[in-house]
């Protein structure tokens, strides 16, 4: 039993000392790692991502397994930022830029007070722009007056780009892959547009060890890129 404690905290070592975004090419880490994140997963991120990380429209919460990624590139470093400082969790290094605001309100944005409140019928406009945006059909004239919007007065492009496709590095989502975090019906996102949506994930830090956090990590990631959970799967078969 010495001896197995001993070997794993040496492996555990190695994995923190080494690249987070190297190691899943590395089939002796990955081996080491996967089984004892998907413990950290389970115990930790099922009761929101679900027990396969597809997560959860209804709430807002993300399929991990698809690949898309609302902040960073998906990357095991970006992954581990979320894992240990959260988004929108009141740690200091959390995530937090991008909120949402609340169109259909008379004060849209606590943040910005410059951001025009939108009538109901600009919210439909604004809702069939980002319709055609995601390349489904659409009706023409609200959506070229949504277009308008969203590149002028609304200031959605300061947030969503101006081609719409957002900006992963404060965590504003692309509006034209029709991948949506609360459904794609033009209900839904008139919801979005009307109500305004902040999510948010909590900061682990401090309540997990650096090791689990680096693990939780690197199984998240293997929900998307299938190829290392093969690696790891090969490496234990030997």
């Amino acid at each position: 039993m010495a001896a197995v404690l001993v070997h794993s905290a040496r492996i555990e070592s190695r994995m923190l000392r080494s690249d987070p975004n190297g190691i899943p090419t590395q089939s002796a880490l990955m081996a080491f790692a996967l089984p004892r994140g998907a413990q950290q997963f389970q115990a930790h991120c099922t009761r929101c991502h679900g027990a396969g990380g597809r997560g959860d429209a209804e709430r807002g919460i993300p399929d991990l397994s698809d690949g898309d990624w609302l902040y960073g590139t998906g990357s095991v470093s970006d992954i581990e930022q979320v894992v240990k400082y959260g988004i929108r969790s009141h740690h200091p290094k959390a995530w937090n830029l991008a909120i949402m605001p609340a169109y259909g309100t008379a004060h849209p944005s606590a943040r910005d007070g410059n951001i025009p409140s939108l009538s109901p019928a600009n919210i439909r406009d604004v809702v069939e722009f980002l319709v055609r945006s995601e390349g489904l059909a659409a009706n023409a004239a609200p959506a070229a007056r949504g277009e308008r919007l969203f590149s002028g007065a609304a200031g959605c492009y300061d947030c969503h780009a101006a081609d719409a496709k957002g900006d992963s590095a404060i965590g504003a989502p692309n509006l034209t892959d029709r991948i949506t975090l609360y459904g794609g019906t033009r209900e839904s996102l008139g919801a979005s547009v009307t109500y305004g949506r902040h999510g948010m994930c909590p900061a682990w830090e401090g309540r997990l060890k650096p090791a689990a956090i680096r693990e939780a990590a690197l199984f998240a990631y293997s929900l998307s890129h299938p190829e290392a959970a093969r690696l790891s799967r090969q490496e234990l078969a030997r």
